[in-house]
């Protein structure tokens, strides 16, 4: 509901422009930009103004524009037709010029210009966009409306509405990423790129740590995360090698992040590599933000002078992967969600985790103490040396009981992903040999 209300300060930044609570925004944030356009805050902002840019991309998906003179909409990206839609979505041509606004789309009479309409629209759309009036500069500028009701004009019940259908569409979309059969460690990547959490310099800069958003690959734009994954020269040279022709331009048309990640992990078509889209995307976004790491952070890395070959080259491995397990596994398809669940009252949950690179390399474990609300007792992460991934699931069970036994705590649930350890615990696997003296002192505390 806070949000709806946002919306509607929103709204009312654009259609009430002279009220004097506007004008102050207008002028202490307003930057020179097109606030119709685009909002963006600084860290050193209030809080309102960070709010209403927090929302900004979820109300921009919601307007419309009215029709004036036609200079201020673009024809193929802004929703200004009978639809609601972007025109590009629908665009019968390959190659589309986007900077045209909806008044370069009329003849020298004023009228809506047929010839290009039929060529480069569906008939039936093409059909629409005539009946509607074409713009004359007698209407005054282009003003944005809102696309929920029928009359164009906000209010807050269709707000609340459409951001509680939206929740619902995420959670469609969310569970299309979880589904997707490839490492997790490239499935987790993602879910922190559609949140926007993976730490770009624009992002560290507004922490207020003096460190400039700028992108250190390309230096021509701020090192935002769509940037970094699309739109600097090192990620876009990769895209339109691996984008369809017929796609190329609606791919870089999305300007919110979430909403272009959601899109592209939707669709159900073929790249120029023939394996499914959604691989070849997730693919390509997590290569696009290692080489970018290591030419920053590793003295001498080269990036690959063949990188559509090197990420179709790892695609083939996921593909021969997933068909083996279906082949191994032709029963186990069924998709399990795995999410931490409260104990019941008075008691404390323990989750705990181990893991190893390479054989044994390098080893490290984990553990965290919750209370039965779910808030935060105790946790902590340490190196435990070469160790192998059982080991280090032990060491994390034993010192995680051992933290909770130091703390006082009696009544608790251990979590542990190691089957096998589990197993071990509860006797109901036979251990051949000696028993692993993490394993015994693991009994004893318990």
């Amino acid at each position: 509901m806070n949000e709806a209300f946002l919306m509607k300060m929103l709204s009312n930044l654009n259609s009430k422009p002279d009220d004097l609570w506007c004008k102050v925004l207008y002028s202490k944030y307003g930057r020179n930009n097109d606030l119709s356009i685009a909002i963006q805050s600084q860290p050193y902002d209030s809080s309102l103004w960070k709010a209403l840019a927090g929302i900004w991309g979820e109300f921009q998906r919601n307007i419309v524009w009215k029709i004036g003179d036609g200079l201020r909409t673009n024809f193929w990206m802004d929703k200004w037709n009978s639809n609601n839609i972007s025109l590009i979505t629908v665009g019968t041509q390959s190659y589309i010029d986007t900077t045209l606004n909806v008044k370069d789309v009329t003849n020298d009479s004023g009228n809506w210009n047929t010839d290009f309409l039929f060529h480069n629209l569906p008939e039936n759309i093409a059909n629409k966009v005539i009946a509607l009036p074409a713009p004359i500069e007698a209407d005054g500028s282009d003003n944005i409306g809102w696309g929920r009701t029928s009359t164009q004009q906000f209010s807050v019940k269709s707000a609340y509405n459409s951001l509680l259908r939206n929740q619902f569409n995420v959670e469609r979309d969310w569970k299309v990423l979880w589904r997707w059969r490839g490492p997790h460690r490239i499935q987790t990547f993602m879910w922190l790129v559609a949140h926007g959490r993976i730490l770009t310099n624009y992002c560290r800069s507004r922490w207020g740590k003096g460190i400039s958003p700028t992108c250190p690959c390309c230096g021509n734009a701020d090192e935002t995360v769509i940037h970094v994954l699309r739109d600097c020269r090192h990620a876009s040279q990769v895209w339109t090698r691996l984008v369809s022709p017929n796609f190329i331009t609606n791919f870089f048309s999305f300007v919110d992040c979430k909403e272009w990640v959601f899109k592209n992990l939707g669709k159900s078509w073929n790249g120029v590599i023939n394996s499914r889209w959604q691989t070849t995307f997730m693919t390509t976004c997590w290569h696009l933000w290692t080489w970018r790491n290591k030419a920053i952070f590793e003295e001498g890395f080269q990036r690959p002078d063949n990188p559509t070959y090197v990420i179709q080259k790892f695609i083939m491995s996921i593909e021969e992967v997933s068909q083996d397990q279906l082949k191994n596994n032709p029963h186990q398809r069924k998709t399990v969600y795995i999410g931490w669940k409260r104990p019941s009252n008075g008691w404390v949950k323990l989750n705990c985790d181990g893991v190893c690179k390479g054989k044994g390399d390098l080893a490290g474990c984990g553990e965290i103490l919750r209370q039965s609300d779910g808030r935060w007792i105790k946790g902590f992460s340490r190196k435990i040396g070469a160790r192998d991934a059982l080991h280090a699931e032990m060491c994390g069970l034993y010192l995680g009981l051992d933290m909770a036994w130091s703390e006082g705590l009696s009544h608790v649930i251990v979590e542990s992903d190691s089957k096998v350890l589990i197993d071990m615990l509860t006797n109901n696997c036979k251990i051949n040999g000696t028993i692993p003296s993490l394993v015994r002192r693991i009994k004893e505390i318990l």
